[in-house]
């Protein structure tokens, strides 16, 4: 994020608005199903207020929380530790800069509202990455997070958003890139996927490395081609077949991990010929937590691999270039559907379904769908979430179960809200909950 006039923060981490369709009510079931997905259909519950502007100014916030997705660990009784991006108040005394104090912080509540914040604590931010690499050079922020167990070590893993910035030559004399067809100018940014681990119950996260890039290089951007977004990530730990383990699984040898983002890459068929579609990459589970502590950022690079349904191996395409200065390319990508993008995708497991749901945003608010094997997706299991006069960003799917990353029969999507045309104002914007009813589609 970058600091505007006012004491609004402008998020680097933001998305072209697709137009908005017209005269779509809140919550209408669309009977939705095939042989290789599930036939589930959901209602929207009404909108409740997680959090205003002033409650999080309150709590030493300048801008956000979230900027971005949000995760949450369960603390009992209710109650949770909450993960987002934003930024601290100029008036923190480690705050002397509001750039300076932006990245990922920690603020408590139920999942009905918060309670309490630190905005004057940052968890970690921008340039944490291992020395000499530059992925997170200029902005970090997350993030949802996973527990983990294995080789004699556990924790907390966070997938966060990572940003390379520069100017714009061409803008004069704010030097940012527009977001699509809108008024709102952001820094142009080459996102990508770092990985963070904590081992104090959430405490502090050390940032271990990069997960995931685009499958197209940092050089196609930076040369005139506006900013490359990938998202937060959302991990997901299930076998080789796509079945659901529990965290942590009983044989870490034979579980994965499959992260979720969106990607981009000229040829692709359908809508993903021009805008962004939802990919998949996976690990072993194992694997992921020995990169992770081994110290070297070049495993940790190495440990992820794209699906692509081309190959005759679909889990081979390398996730990274694996390059510190970002000058190589990663390998490409399959979308998982072709019919429509995917901006700002989060996958959470239904344990009352046995599926996958994916919340991604579209237009000026965002869709959901469903899946058994988190490679085949259903069309939207409704016309979607939209608020008259407002935009929707940032939308993240979190479980009602007492477990954040499983969904029972009303899983929440969190979102924050802005009046038509406001964001990137965060004096503006409202932090919002919205229950989701599912059902078997009879």
């Amino acid at each position: 994020m970058s600091p505007v006039a006012t004491s609004a923060l402008q998020p680097s981490e933001t998305h072209a608005p697709e137009s908005l369709p017209t005269n779509v009510p809140i919550s209408t079931p669309i009977t939705k199903g095939s042989a290789n997905v599930p036939e589930i259909r959901g209602v929207f519950g009404s909108p409740i207020t997680f959090a205003t502007h002033t409650e999080f100014d309150g709590h030493g916030f300048a801008g956000g929380p979230s900027d971005g997705d949000l995760g949450a660990i369960p603390t009992g009784n209710g109650n949770y530790i909450f993960y987002g991006s934003g930024g601290s108040k100029p008036s923190c005394a480690d705050a002397p800069k509001t750039h300076d104090a932006e990245g990922v912080f920690a603020f408590s509540g139920t999942l009905e509202h918060v309670t309490s914040g630190k905005g004057c604590a940052r968890v970690f931010g921008f340039g944490d990455a291992p020395s000499g690499w530059v992925f997170d050079r200029d902005y970090a922020g997350g993030g949802q997070v996973v527990r983990f167990a294995a080789n004699g070590k556990s924790g907390l893993l966070m997938s966060f958003h990572s940003e390379y910035q520069w100017k714009n030559l061409a803008n004069p004399p704010s030097y940012l890139c527009k977001v699509g067809n809108t008024t709102s100018q952001v820094p142009c940014f080459y996102s990508t996927i770092g990985l963070a681990v904590s081992t104090d119950q959430g405490k502090t996260f050390q940032v271990v490395g990069e997960i995931a890039e685009p499958s197209q290089p940092l050089s196609v951007f930076e040369t005139g081609k506006g900013y490359m977004d990938i998202g937060d990530g959302s991990l997901v730990v299930a076998d080789a077949n796509g079945k659901h383990l529990d965290n942590p699984p009983a044989d870490p040898r034979a579980a994965y991990f499959y992260l979720f983002f969106e990607d981009r890459s000229p040829g692709l068929p359908g809508a993903c010929a021009t805008t962004d579609c939802l990919a998949v990459e996976r690990a072993s589970y194992a694997d992921v937590i020995a990169a992770a502590f081994s110290g070297d950022p070049h495993r940790v690079a190495e440990v992820f691999h794209k699906y692509d349904a081309s190959s005759p191996d679909p889990w081979k395409q390398p996730a990274t270039s694996d390059r510190p200065d970002l000058t190589g390319t990663a390998g490409k990508f399959s979308p998982l559907w072709t019919d429509e993008g995917a901006y700002d995708p989060v996958v959470i497991y239904d344990r009352s379904f046995d599926i996958y749901l994916a919340v991604y945003l579209f237009a000026n608010g965002f869709k959901i769908r469903a899946s058994s094997d988190m490679l085949h997706w259903s069309k939207p299991i409704n016309a979607g979430y939209y608020l008259p006069g407002h935009d929707i960003f940032y939308p993240t799917l979190i479980g009602e179960t007492g477990d954040p990353t499983i969904g029972g029969t009303s899983p929440r999507i969190y979102f924050s809200s802005f009046p038509t045309g406001r964001f990137p104002d965060y004096t503006t914007a409202i932090f919002e909950s919205v229950a989701l009813m599912l059902s078997r589609d009879q």
